[in-house]
């Protein structure tokens, strides 16, 4: 059995490998993109970089349908898009092992938020895994397919960007084979109809306790014995804080959810005190004060609610010496790289003076940043657009709406569906730099490339948004000046939509797919 180091997504997908998927699908997204890399790199597995996630999601519940192992990942933001058909598939079941990787982000290192997708698995009713380092990150995953075929449900493995982004030891093991097609129609447990809802979730429901009983087996969550009366009940990534820090002291071990409340409350008797440690929400926390009355976490004030759990409140909540202060980091804030064509569109926009300018997500929404100080405001996927819709509505003149190419294609269409059938004034601009390029330069529709970089048909931009009915389509190289200033004005001046496309490939995309 070979051992090697690997990073928490290569580990995940590996689990995934050996587990014998036959798919794999996904929607770029920090710090979950590396899981399909890895796939696509490393097997003859067949991958796609998905629209969106929904679609990511809806993909790979076909392919479980048809009695076959499939992984499906994204980013915690990710999920929100992917909420309508993850919400109903736990009603509707599945049939081949269906796996949810999701890579939250405490700290936004890289999103606009720090949700929990625990909340995300407790709301569907189904489990939830949380490796603590890279060899369970692997098993877990690879188990969790067992797990979604004995209960016909959909298995969340949610981890952390510390945990992602970080090498550790894993254990290679033997690859399963795929499983056979076996497509069956079952129209009262696949059609979610109103007439089968009740019936549905009261199946759902029937197989909370089943869950317990299948994570119990597994030991996920188990009571570690140590001296003292204060305990601490560690979850996922942070049992190897609390094993680094007092692992003398007992320890309720929280690697999967939901969790019995049996062995919760054994791990608390007799305690003075308990200390709940977990990345996120204080989901876990919230429950232990049901059952004590002295409990020290987040709520308490001896951890932050916000940011990632680091070494300086928990070296001071257990009362470490930390007054020698720790080495810090120098700051390494993002920045537009050199030459990215992102810099020359901005230039041209700024100089085009519109009176707002709604952002995206991606790498041109570090043009919020000084010196450009473009963009007044970035909420999420696919947002610009509608934000300046609203805006302009309101009587506000000269907005304009700055998306990427891959947002575009992501969530963008329908809001410029929307803006040309409610007759909204703006300007809309899309940055086509060919590729998802804050994530790691993967291909998009109208590249021409797949996951597995085969050559495919090419979506073409322009005519996606003639087909929604915009009033003028402009495409410009934004080293264009003196053009790209022009368009952006008569775009802003004229009433109806219209759509500026700059045109540039990101700088590194000759390099790494050595096309443009």
């Amino acid at each position: 059995m070979e051992r090697v180091l690997m990073l928490g997504t290569d580990a995940i997908a590996r689990g995934a490998i050996e587990a014998g998927i036959s798919y794999v699908t996904s929607y770029p997204g920090t710090p979950a993109t590396q899981i399909l890399e890895y796939i696509a790199k490393n097997s003859n597995i067949p991958c796609e970089w998905s629209l969106n996630e929904k679609v990511a999601f809806e993909v790979a519940y076909g392919v479980s349908l048809t009695g076959r192992r499939v992984l499906c990942s994204m980013k915690h933001v990710g999920l929100n898009v992917a909420a309508d058909p993850f919400m109903t598939s736990s009603y509707l079941g599945v049939r081949g092992g269906f796996v949810l990787a999701v890579g939250d982000d405490p700290g936004a290192y890289s999103s606009q938020n720090e949700q929990d997708s625990r909340f995300y698995a407790y709301f569907a009713k189904i489990p939830c895994l949380e490796p603590y380092d890279g060899e369970t990150a692997k098993f877990y995953t690879k188990i969790a397919f067992e797990i979604s075929e004995e209960l016909g449900l959909p298995v969340m493995v949610r981890s952390q960007t510390r945990l992602l982004h970080c090498y550790s030891p894993v254990t290679l093991g033997e690859i399963e084979k795929e499983k056979e097609v076996n497509l069956t129609k079952d129209p009262q447990h696949l059609i979610a109809i109103p007439k089968h809802v009740i019936p549905l979730h009261k199946e759902l429901n029937a197989k909370q306790s089943k869950i317990l009983e299948i994570l119990k087996r597994y030991n996920f969550n188990e009571i570690i014995a140590g001296k003292g009366k204060t305990g601490i009940i560690a979850c996922g990534l942070t049992f190897t804080y609390a094993l680094e820090l007092a692992k003398d002291l007992p320890i309720l071990k929280i690697t999967a959810y939901p969790i019995d409340e049996i062995l919760l409350k054994e791990f608390l008797n007799g305690l003075e005190e308990v200390i709940v440690l977990e990345e996120g929400y204080p989901l876990i926390e919230k429950l232990v004060r049901c059952f004590h009355s002295r409990v020290r976490g987040k709520l308490s004030g001896d951890l932050p609610l916000e940011g990632e759990l680091g070494p300086e409140p928990l070296l001071r909540l257990f009362g470490r010496d930390t007054k020698k202060p720790l080495e810090k980091v120098p700051p390494r804030p993002p920045f537009l790289c050199p030459g990215c064509p992102h810099r020359e569109f901005y230039k041209a926009l700024l100089e085009a003076k519109p009176n707002f300018v709604t952002g995206d997500i991606g790498c041109y929404t570090l043009g919020c940043l000084p010196p450009l100080s473009a963009l007044d405001t970035c909420l999420c996927m696919g947002a610009s657009i509608g934000k300046a819709i609203g805006i302009a509505k309101q009587g506000v003149k000269r907005v304009a709406a700055v998306i990427g190419d891959s947002t575009f294609l992501h969530s963008g269409i329908p809001a410029l569906i929307d803006a040309v059938y409610n007759k909204a004034d703006i300007l809309v601009c899309i940055l086509d730099n060919s590729v998802v390029a804050m994530t790691g330069h993967q291909p998009t529709p109208h590249f021409g490339l797949t996951a597995k970089l085969e050559e495919t048909k090419k979506v073409n931009l322009s005519e996606i948004c003639k087909a929604c009915g915009v009033d003028s389509v402009t495409k410009i190289d934004p080293y264009k000046k003196d053009e790209m200033v022009s368009a952006l004005r008569k775009g802003l001046e004229n009433p109806g939509v219209h759509v500026v496309i700059s045109r540039r490939p990101c700088i590194f995309v000759a390099k790494k797919f050595k096309k443009v």
